[in-house]
Order: structure tokens, then sequence, then C-alpha cells
């Protein structure tokens, strides 16, 4: 079986995602997300990005069986890669040293656990809650945060902590009845 979802707290951000997932018949999926946010805010504000994150998932019980308003639950193995310009954009947990006042751009690298829920919405919807902790490197440029602002160096980084929160809509390709 194949589902399309898209993760509202990304559109919440500006960010443009979409996400396919494709299930076997047992207990396993792998998840195939992208994400990308082009737009720079008043004041040179952006969280610019272009982010792959494929997952491999696996399920406590076999996907998609029982009543469609059955709660199942994953645990997930993510990869991750990043493209990113962000400045002027208050980033929480010390992913950057200066992110209010420094503008941030360069690449990132790493992997995570999920843990997430899926719950049935109807005949071919579902939604998705879910968390994962992530371990990144990340390597940058940063700038001065005004526009073509002045260079300030080059440095790298490793973070540890929230990474990518879910709450997402998901269509199923086949009727979750016939399945």
């Amino acid at each position: 079986m194949l589902v399309v979802k898209t993760n509202v707290t990304e559109l919440a951000t500006t960010t443009l995602n979409a996400g396919v997932e494709i299930f076997s018949e047992g207990r396993f999926s792998v998840s195939l997300p992208v994400s990308y946010n082009p737009w720079t805010f008043n004041d040179n504000k952006k969280i610019k990005h272009l982010a792959f994150q494929p997952e491999f998932r696996i399920w406590f019980g076999e996907t998609f069986r029982g009543s469609f308003i059955n709660v199942q639950s994953f645990i997930g193995l993510q990869l991750h890669y990043l493209y990113y310009n962000t400045g002027g954009i208050n980033i929480p947990f010390g992913m950057f040293p200066d992110p209010k006042n420094t503008r941030y751009q360069g690449q990132g690298t790493g992997g995570g656990v999920t843990y997430a829920n899926q719950f049935g919405l109807g005949e071919r919807w579902r939604g998705e809650i879910g968390t994962t902790l992530v371990f990144s490197y990340l390597w940058y440029d940063s700038y001065e945060c005004k526009t073509c602002g002045a260079f300030k160096g080059a440095g790298t980084r490793r973070y540890l902590g929230p990474g990518k929160s879910s709450l997402s809509i998901i269509y199923l390709s086949v009727s979750y009845a016939l399945y």
C-alpha cells in the first residue's frame, strides 16, 4: 500500500512538504518526506531549507489492520540531509550560537529515532502525531544578519535534541475498508 501525506506543523512554519509511505504486508514501512522553505520575511528573517528525511518504520502490530478508528504506534529510524539558509529567528535548543543576530548558511546530515501514533479519520484518511530525537552534524558559513551582511566565519556544530515534530494528515491510496 502507498500513502501520501503532509505535515501540518511544518505548513504552520510556511514550509512546503509532502511525503509518501510504502507499506509491506507485515509490520514495516518506509516513509520518504521532503520539505522546502524558500521564503524570506521582513528584516531578512528566514528559515530557508531543503530537507530529505527517509525513515524505516517498525509498527507495533500489522499495519492498517482492525477497525479504522484504532490507534497504531511505531518507532522509526530516520536519516536526514538538509541544505539551509537561516537567520534573524530565535531557533530553540541551542542549534546555533547566535541565531537571532547571525545568518547561517550550510548543510547538515544525521539521524534520529521517532516515536509516533497513527489514528483513523475515515475510510481513506488518517492522522499522525509524533516526535523525533535527532543527532545532526551541521557545517556552515555565518554572516551578519542584515541582507548581504559581512562574512563572520565558518564553523561546524553537533546537535543532539528534539528534531521534527509532526501532526500529519495522511491519504490512503486504497480503501482502508478493503485492505
